[in-house]
């Protein structure tokens, strides 16, 4: 567990090693975020849920993972859940991990299924004395925690563009063998973001309506321009799942070119070697009283022939431009 402790001039931070040191916080006169990267302790999960009055169903959300992104408003508190994605493996693949939200009168607790995550520009923004962040009340603290989320995906984004560009690149100047599973691996990671990022828009939208007391007003344009953040997001996506549709046909139109190169090679050197197999057909066969079977160069004319006959072609071949 991590607690920080924030006002507009004050900040502490603290690692509380259980509950009970987490109980002065909630009398104490300043906002606090609580971060907890071990939702599997049931102990200390049923500890937190009477000590901050969570709904039990609020808990099996945030215990059962791989939820889809929602908010649902419990009156004295709101759960948000989210997807945090980042890249894994030099950034082949794409890691989700769920993030629980509880946004309270004066706190705010997450949960994240492990220590790693993307708030560390969160906790250096709390550095700063004059920042919204100590201003501000828990609902714009929170949109900074889905704004950070959003971010991520961003990255991903510009990650999978960079990587059709080089794909396409690759194919076209045909300077590296490309593969097709490594085009569809670049749909998948497509689809995976739009499975996370149209819920989020959702939550978003369903957020930025909201009565309750706990978002303020002034918290509203903020809401508002995450939320056209992820619009943005899944044009993009749309734009770059249309970009892989191309690739594919790039790519079929490429092997479909080698293909016509390799028969175009194959057919030229047939075609040379079919007036050669002409004549060695006729003098290949067994008849006794042929006149150039007894004569002395007979042999040496005959590679004469065949030689004049593919120079000549392969001249012909080259003044038509068919290689």
């Amino acid at each position: 567990m991590e607690i920080i402790a924030f006002g507009d001039h004050f900040l502490q931070k603290q690692t509380p090693k259980d509950i009970e040191e987490i109980k002065p916080y909630l009398t104490g006169d300043h906002k606090f975020w609580l971060n907890i990267t071990e939702t599997g302790d049931a102990e200390l999960m049923s500890e937190l849920a009477e000590l901050f009055d969570i709904h039990p169903m609020a808990v099996n959300d945030i215990r059962e993972n791989r939820q889809r992104p929602k908010t649902e408003d419990y009156n004295h508190f709101i759960l948000i859940v989210v997807q945090m994605l980042y890249s894994n493996n030099h950034g082949l693949d794409i890691e989700s991990e769920q993030v629980s939200i509880i946004l309270g009168k004066n706190y705010v607790i997450t949960f994240q299924e492990t220590p790693f995550d993307i708030f560390d520009q969160i906790r250096v923004r709390l550095e700063n004395p004059n920042g919204r962040m100590r201003k501000f009340g828990t609902d714009y603290f929170v949109y900074a925690l889905i704004d950070a989320v959003v971010d991520e995906y961003y990255a991903l984004l510009e990650n999978i563009t960079l990587r059709i560009e080089m794909l396409e690149d690759s194919i076209v100047s045909r300077d590296k063998q490309v593969k097709l599973s490594e085009i569809y691996h670049q749909r998948k990671y497509i689809q995976q973001i739009k499975k996370v990022i149209w819920p989020t828009r959702e939550l978003l939208s369903v957020w930025r309506k909201s009565e309750n007391p706990l978002i303020k007003k002034r918290t509203s344009p903020f809401i508002n321009d995450v939320y056209e953040q992820t619009v943005e997001i899944m044009e993009n996506l749309e734009m770059q799942r249309e970009s892989i549709t191309t690739l594919v046909e790039i790519f079929m139109t490429d092997i479909s070119l080698k293909q016509n190169e390799v028969m175009k090679t194959l057919t030229i050197i047939a075609t040379i070697f079919i007036p050669l197999t002409f004549l060695a057909g006729v003098y290949g066969m067994n008849f006794e009283f042929m006149p150039e079977l007894s004569w002395k160069y007979g042999y040496w004319l005959t590679w004469l022939v065949f030689i004049g006959i593919s120079i000549m072609m392969v001249f012909y071949f080259k003044r038509k431009k068919w290689f």
